[in-house]
């Protein structure tokens, strides 16, 4: 995909990424939270989502993004083959 973000976005997460330094320097200080950095507590296999997939037994609507996340052409197959969306439509961003 074409990922990206926004200036205005960026703005945003640099300023609550910020704090300024107490001294005469005009400075700043990066932070952010370590938590962030530990591992996942769960990791989910394909085969694990699309038994997970497989269950859903109510209408489903697909909604992807022209910039978004990248899944591979077999990777979609799946997931509709499975979701059997009632909608599945693609929209700008």
């Amino acid at each position: 995909g074409n990922q990206y973000l926004s200036k205005e976005a960026a703005h945003q997460m640099v300023e609550r990424a910020i704090r300024r330094v107490n001294d005469d320097s005009g400075g700043v200080q990066f932070r952010h939270d370590p938590r962030l950095q530990w591992p996942s507590m769960m990791y989910v296999t394909s085969e694990q989502s699309d038994a997970v997939f497989q269950d859903i037994q109510c209408p489903v609507a697909v909604l992807l993004a022209e910039d978004g996340w990248p899944f591979g052409a077999e990777r979609l197959e799946k997931t509709k083959k499975y979701l059997q969306p009632q909608t599945m439509v693609t929209l700008p961003g």
